[in-house]
């Protein structure tokens, strides 16, 4: 009855204004007592084009291409960094992941962890009377270990199940002893704060069962929220023989010869096709179709907005590093990969589901990025942004309604990468078509139409003086206000530059 109600309700609207207008949020506004459950799925490193929706020509996604049957899909979104501990800072906070402090990725050795005045997702859900829980990756601090450091369960989550690394295993030299057929299992995991030691399951499927028997286990009837972080398709790799048999022609000689030995190595070998990142692309495929699947069997598939996207970009097979050599993400043609900022680097597969909600299939060009989320969820869930502190995310709502979305600032995407061997640039800004790399000095380095050139192989700086004063007026205020970020000086902390010695 409901969704005839509001099918009719939408039909009436559209013919009397021509188009949505706020019906998404209007609907939710009437239907409050019944708030939308939150899921969001992380991958770990996949690319733009590592997805069957997404253009790749070999990789079979059949559950997360029925995602984007049905529901929107972002040709233009991006991660709010291209290295996975800013970008998930970003993600869910809605801040500029500089602001929380968190500049690269954190090894285990730091004193590095997103601030305890920070506030998440979870937190702001949890205060409207949702029910919280994660499983997978959460490297938002230097391990769970570390009890001097804020962890999940400060960052409003009820329930965990936490990888303390940011890998499939905390224990890389395991890797190297390739128990059954080379598939390493993880190590790492705590739940609750307890750790479990080594699981005999594949870190996916263990995250995807941990969701659905957290569901099963839920009593009351409250919404619920749940961020479900895979760690694939991020090194080293592990898959079911069935997936590495089904890609088997795209696995080199040498790993057919030795089957017992490759299937999750460490990368120290000589190069063996994309076989087997393929296969781990299948297989995450596979647990986010079982999570998907278990709402729909709870009834919950209308009344849930379920939100798919990646930390960042791929690994090339253009430009891997010594411990990377099986890796083959895709790219779509966009240049560069993950940890720097160029396109490959921060433009990543985004789809929106919100049931009958939105109009399904639809594929939207419009530039958005992770930081929207939280201020778009806030929209939809009906609770204010706080005014104690900079949200630099805007709500997509108008986007997810088909209708023109006015930025009132550009996109800022920051790295710090100081041990390089060719420092990656440090900041990007994207403004309307234009996009602006800047060096590490906040000098202007690239200037890039990405209507006109998607591939950034034409650099406009010196060509668009009205284009470039604009960015750099823009990236300065936007320097200054993380100069002064009030949370960042409540912590203590300045923007000082990483410096991993």
């Amino acid at each position: 009855m409901r969704k005839t109600t509001l099918a009719v309700f939408v039909s009436a609207v559209i013919g009397v204004t021509g188009g949505m207008g706020n019906v998404l949020a209007a609907e939710q506004s009437a239907n409050h007592l019944n708030k939308p459950n939150v899921v969001i799925i992380l991958a770990d490193d996949l690319g733009y084009g590592d997805l069957g929706v997404y253009g790749h020509p070999i990789v079979k996604t059949p559950n997360i291409d029925k995602l984007a049957q049905e529901g929107v899909r972002f040709s233009q979104y991006y991660a709010p960094a291209p290295l996975c501990s800013p970008s998930r800072a970003g993600l869910l906070t809605g801040r500029t992941p500089f602001r929380t402090g968190i500049r690269s990725w954190i090894p285990t050795n730091k004193n590095i962890a997103l601030g305890r005045n920070e506030k998440t997702i979870a937190s702001y859900l949890k205060d409207q009377g949702y029910d919280t829980a994660m499983m997978g990756k959460w490297h938002l601090n230097a391990g769970v270990d570390r009890h001097d450091q804020p962890q999940a369960e400060d960052a409003g989550f009820d329930y965990t199940l936490v990888n303390a690394a940011g890998f499939v295993t905390s224990d890389l030299d395991k890797a190297k002893e390739r128990p059954r057929n080379g598939v390493v299992y993880p190590n790492g995991f705590y739940r609750n704060g307890k750790v479990l030691g080594t699981v005999n399951q594949i870190s996916g499927e263990f995250v995807s069962q941990e969701a659905i028997n957290w569901l099963n286990d839920k009593k009351d009837n409250k919404p619920f929220f749940m961020y479900v972080a895979f760690t694939e398709v991020h090194t080293p790799l592990a898959s079911p023989k069935k997936y590495l048999e089904f890609y088997k022609n795209y696995m080199s000689e040498y790993e057919k010869q030795h089957p017992d030995m490759f299937y999750a190595d460490w990368a120290d070998k000589p190069y063996r096709g994309p076989g087997e990142y393929y296969a781990n692309i299948s297989y995450m495929d596979e647990q986010v179709g079982k999570v998907l699947a278990k709402i729909k069997s709870m009834g919950q598939e209308d009344n849930t907005i379920v939100i798919f996207t990646s930390d960042n970009g791929p690994v090339t097979r253009e430009a891997r590093k010594w411990y990377e050599l099986n890796m083959a993400g895709e790219t779509d043609g966009l240049r560069g990969r993950k940890d720097n900022l160029w396109e490959g680097g921060i433009r990543v597969p985004a789809i929106i589901k919100y049931g009958q909600h939105l109009h399904a299939g639809t594929v939207t060009d419009t530039p958005v990025s992770g930081l929207d989320i939280l201020p778009t969820l806030a929209e939809l869930t009906h609770f204010n942004l706080p005014t104690d502190r900079i949200i630099d995310g805007e709500s997509i709502v108008p986007v997810l309604e088909g209708q023109t979305m006015s930025r009132q600032q550009p996109l800022l995407f920051a790295i710090d990468m100081p041990f390089q061997d060719d420092p990656t640039d440090m900041w990007a800004l994207r403004d309307g078509d234009w996009k602006m790399i800047f060096d590490r000095n906040s000098k202007p380095k690239y200037l890039y139409n990405l209507k006109l050139d998607r591939g950034e192989t034409m650099n406009q700086l010196g060509k668009q003086p009205v284009v470039e004063q604009k960015m750099i007026a823009a990236l300065a205020r936007y320097q200054s206000s993380i100069e002064n970020d009030s949370l960042m000086k409540a912590r203590g902390e300045k923007p000082t530059p990483v410096d991993w010695n």
